[in-house]
């Protein structure tokens, strides 16, 4: 599974000239996840530790971020302990963040986090968001719980199948704080998923409320006659 969560900005540029409007499209948000191993001093104060110095590293070089969180898996993962999530607000953003980081930061961070936890820069997944259904209201706990699913198309369902269901989905109220978002890879994956889908919840109680409702709707048969998907649940601390 290659894949926190986050804020969506959709905005529209009205560019007057010569009684003419152009319109431009902005470039869409950025969320990338870094795969993270636990090390043999890892705990929870060392980990409030790191995360108090890399907030500062951000904030002192100036990067543009919209935010950052932390999610653990709630089934052990051969590949990672926990991945480290970052909001970008575009993809230009996010190379010259990852360019100044690697510049200037990357050797001191390997020094402070030597034993404590570490990555491998090849487990480093960047996704535009392409869509956003926003919540009824807003998460403001600091924590959430979110499913990621990496989806093929069965035969005799495509494109069109998925915004059916996907506008069924958002035509029922499954919680307050429900919310999901659409994500592009910027890599490849194989399989290549004809869609990557992200459940947000405020937490684990919300979350079963809600799938408890969908599993007696129309749309879980729905999912299954449409949809092959690889999920993956996560509960997550906003840490930016």
């Amino acid at each position: 599974m290659k894949k926190i969560t986050l804020s969506v900005l959709t905005t529209l540029f009205i560019i007057s000239c010569s009684q003419s409007i152009v319109e431009e499209t902005p470039k869409p948000s950025v969320v990338e996840y870094v795969w993270h191993s636990a090390g043999p001093d890892f705990n929870s104060e060392n980990l409030a530790k790191l995360i108090n110095e890399w907030n500062q590293i951000i904030t002192d070089s100036g990067m543009v971020m919209d935010g950052a969180n932390i999610l653990t898996p709630t089934v052990a993962n051969d590949n990672y302990d926990f991945i480290w999530v970052m909001k970008w607000p575009s993809m230009s953003a996010r190379d010259a963040g990852w360019k100044y980081w690697m510049s200037n930061m990357s050797d001191k961070w390997e020094e402070s986090i030597d034993g404590i936890m570490s990555f491998d820069p090849a487990n480093v997944f960047a996704f535009e968001i392409a869509e956003v259904s926003p919540p009824k209201i807003d998460n403001n706990s600091g924590a959430f719980s979110n499913r990621f699913h990496f989806c093929s198309y069965n035969e005799g369902h495509d494109e069109e199948s998925f915004k059916t269901f996907r506008s069924n989905v958002g035509s029922t109220v499954w919680s307050d704080t429900y919310w999901n978002v659409l994500l592009n890879p910027t890599f490849e994956l194989d399989p290549k998923p004809d869609f990557v889908w992200l459940d947000l919840w405020l937490d684990d109680q919300d979350k079963n409320m809600a799938l408890g409702k969908f599993m007696v709707s129309e749309n879980a048969s729905d999912y299954v006659e449409m949809f092959t998907c690889n999920t993956n649940d996560f509960n997550g601390t906003v840490i930016r």
